[in-house]
């Protein structure tokens, strides 16, 4: 992927022809004079991420291979004071670079690979906060069916990285902006910058290089710079530019059959569906022809409950950029030919979201207990809901769960809008679809509400780090793993953050129950040390889903 200045923006034709285009539209001049159909213009972003030619590609090649040559010779042994032995899963022995870590200890993993860990408190903050990204976050075990982000690709790739590679850097920026949740590490949050900062240098450098550009690392940097937006976002209550999405989008373009050389290619493309459904979802912009193109390039093996549902939710994004202009035309009022509209586009998306639980394994479904056994009857209603616990397989598919449920509320209030303008009469087919809708939300917004228990627990302080005196609820049988309180206190609040935003717009909710909300956005604020919006929670639609797709 070769950037040789400013790109030529005319038509086909015109480029073909070696002539000035004036890009008149629909059709320009040239075209237009001659009686040629003028085939339109290319995407600016997808000129400057334009496909290689065979040359080019030969010579990436070339320059691979001899790479690959002499990379014994590139990597000194000062570069690389010590070294761990890392079992993959195949089972051969790797050499893991460790001389970024002044730790001399390592921890086997999961995942059959082995993360040096943090023991002295003489390390760097961005070492702490490393180590602890990868032992709270990535390197939780999670349902197989769950994946549709990209954090548990991370290892396998950020393993052999250099110190001051994009990757590197990217993971560095992500780890810190996370750890800074904690009031005692909230100067975090600025060191994080500097390293995001690098970052974007070294991304700009990497998307121009023809072999860097289709590098499975290079995508992932560039999603977990997506994330760090999105994370710091949520943090500082501030939009969303959504532009690392873009950059990601015109990337898997640019990579065509490479997004399904590998499980873990096949991986990142799903991650990157994921994101650009979300920010469409939160801008309300039409995804279109974007969702064929990126299903087109996943291969089938790699579908899950987790790709299918983004598949279906982009179908919400095109629903949102049709209605809002229509509901929110504060100079127009709506015709009933636009509302009905409305109406049956909404039905459509809500009628194909319906058959995605039926795709669903037996394990996905909740088990719902009466509430925590340790709890007074005055902290139950601190942290449960109408006495409802629900228990799930861990806290990824509780995530999918609540996105799914976000999607839906946000088709029954696009539904209720419209009906609410057209005012039908009573006992019309329109009003019982208004009171199958406000049922529809009131089990939505249980439903959303059931499982903040399982997502926070009594955690009311204390950032990303699991604490002894917090409590979480079990089934009866098991008691809470490790992994799972692990990954309820890093990933929990920010998992249900959305989820709840979206629940807390109804209008329609059970008495005290939108109160009961709002403490819970209250209280994840206070862990996590998150800036409150200038604004009332319930005053703009949120995206249904967390700020990092899940990872």
């Amino acid at each position: 992927m070769v950037y040789g200045g400013k790109p030529s923006t005319g038509c086909k034709n015109c480029r073909r022809r070696k002539i000035k285009c004036d890009e008149q539209r629909p059709a320009c001049t040239q075209c237009a004079t001659t009686n040629r159909i003028c085939p339109g213009y290319t995407h600016l972003f997808d000129l400057v991420l334009r496909d290689q030619t065979e040359s080019v590609t030969r010579k990436a090649q070339r320059k691979s291979k001899r790479d690959s040559a002499n990379v014994k010779t590139t990597v000194t042994a000062a570069e690389m004071p010590t070294t761990a032995v890392v079992v993959s899963l195949s089972g051969r022995q790797a050499d893991y670079p460790t001389g970024r870590f002044r730790s001399s200890f390592a921890s086997p993993t999961n995942s059959g690979y082995y993360l040096p860990l943090s023991k002295s408190f003489q390390d760097s903050p961005e070492e702490q906060a490393i180590n602890g990204f990868f032992q709270n976050y990535v390197l939780i075990p999670r349902h197989p069916y769950s994946r549709r982000g990209f954090l548990d690709c991370l290892l396998p790739l950020y393993q052999n990285t250099r110190h001051d590679s994009l990757l590197s850097l990217a993971t560095t920026a992500i780890a810190l902006i996370i750890e800074s949740g904690s009031p005692s590490t909230a100067h975090y949050r600025q060191l994080s910058q500097s390293f995001f900062g690098r970052a974007l240098v070294k991304t700009g450098k990497a998307i121009r290089d023809p072999v860097e550009s289709v590098k499975d690392e290079t995508l992932m940097s560039v999603l977990l710079l997506s994330f760090y937006e999105r994370v710091l976002a949520t943090a500082e209550a501030k939009d969303i530019s959504g532009v690392h999405d873009t950059g990601a989008v015109a990337l898997v373009r640019h990579r065509g059959k490479q997004n399904g050389k590998s499980e873990v290619s096949a991986r990142l493309l799903l991650a990157v569906q994921t994101q650009v459904v979300d920010h469409c979802i939160q801008t309300a912009s039409p995804f279109g022809k974007t969702s064929a193109d990126l299903d087109s390039l996943r291969p089938d093996a790699f579908e899950n409950a987790g790709s299918r549902l983004t598949s279906l939710s982009a179908r919400l994004s095109d629903l949102t950029a049709y209605a809002y202009p229509i509901l929110r035309n504060m100079k127009q009022f709506p015709s009933k030919e636009q509302l009905m509209g409305v109406l049956d586009r909404a039905g459509d998306v809500e009628a194909r979201l319906s058959t995605w639980p039926d795709t669903l394994p037996d394990d996905w479904h909740w088990k719902t207990s009466q509430t925590f056994d340790s709890l007074s009857s005055h902290e139950s209603k601190l942290y449960v809901y109408n006495r409802r616990v629900d228990i799930y397989h861990d806290i990824w598919v509780a995530s999918i769960w609540n996105s799914y449920r976000g999607t839906m509320l946000m088709v029954q209030y696009l539904t209720l809008q419209s009906l609410g303008m057209l005012n039908p009469p009573p006992l019309s087919a329109l009003a019982y679809r208004i009171v199958t809708a406000i049922n529809k939300v009131r089990e939505l917004v249980d439903d959303i509400c059931g499982s903040v228990p399982f997502n926070l627990g009594t955690k009311t302080f204390g950032g990303s780090n699991d604490r002894n005196e917090v409590t979480y609820p079990d089934d009866g049988i098991h008691k809470p793993t490790s992994d799972y309180r692990k990954s309820a206190a890093g990933l929990g609040g920010w998992f249900i953050l959305e989820p709840l935003k979206v629940a807390a717009k109804a209008i329609c909710l059970r008495d005290g129950q939108q109160d009961w909300i709002l403490k819970q956005i209250e209280r994840i604020q206070r862990i996590y040390t998150i800036k409150k919006p200038l604004d009332n929670p319930t005053s703009e639609m949120p995206s249904p889903h967390c700020p990092g797709g899940r990872g």
